[in-house]
């Protein structure tokens, strides 16, 4: 008698990267995060750009749309190449729907450099280190010194305490999204899909509305905490 998991089994597609030898796993790895750090340079860029000053609702509008093509764009074409060469093609209009909305944040006094100081932690970890690589251990590392930078910063441009506290709660929230997503990761990419990858950082943050179905559904034909 085989007894079914609570929740479904991870999206796994062939010859996915966690089936490669480490060293492979972990050069895919350090590509994937040092393209991430390189792509939220580009979002700084556009948000520091003498683009017209909108409107934060519409503006999170369009990159919710924007998020959404995306997600249709994977689920369409997963596992195939036609995928990876569309996800790529639409990412600088991606990276300019984040700029924006990453500029209007700012305006409207969200410390938006903070999840910054975390992200540059992580790469830093993964650049580093050797044979031992770790998410958990790159998660906790990253998040005691990126707090402790963070607080230091705070302190020197005295800032206010609630500011502070906000400024490490995203970097809390970033940080633990982005260290999941990437390991998640492993098992939906496959070697040379790293630009890919990265574009699944910005689009993954709509993966809670498309695994809630999963995991009801999946209930639904297991018998599992089935409602009656």
């Amino acid at each position: 008698m085989v007894v079914p998991n609570y929740i479904p089994d991870p999206i796994e597609i062939p010859d996915n990267v966690t089936e490669k030898p480490y060293r492979a796993r972990l050069t895919y790895i350090r590509r994937v995060q040092a393209l991430h750090v390189l792509s939220l340079g580009l979002v700084g860029a556009v948000a520091a750009s003498p683009l017209p000053i909108l409107p934060l609702g519409p503006v999170a509008l369009g990159l919710l749309v924007f998020l959404i093509a995306l997600c249709y764009v994977r689920i369409w074409f997963r596992g195939r190449r036609t995928e990876v060469v569309l996800s790529v093609a639409m990412s600088p209009v991606l990276l300019v729907f984040v700029g924006i909305f990453v500029r209007e944040l700012w305006l409207a006094g969200v410390p938006v450099w903070a999840p910054l100081v975390g992200v540059g932690c992580a790469v830093v970890y993964a650049m580093l280190i050797g044979r031992d690589f770790s998410f958990v251990a790159q998660y906790l590392l990253s998040l005691i010194f990126s707090s402790t930078i963070i607080a230091g910063i705070s302190i020197l441009m005295r800032h206010e305490g609630l500011y502070a506290i906000e400024a490490l709660i995203l970097n809390l929230g970033y940080l633990t999204y982005c260290v999941y997503d990437n390991a998640s990761l492993l098992s939906r990419r496959r070697l040379g899909e790293e630009l890919a990858a990265v574009v699944d950082l910005y689009r993954d943050v709509l993966n809670v509305f498309g695994y809630v179905p999963r995991v009801v559904q999946h209930w639904h034909k297991h018998r599992i905490w089935q409602l009656r």
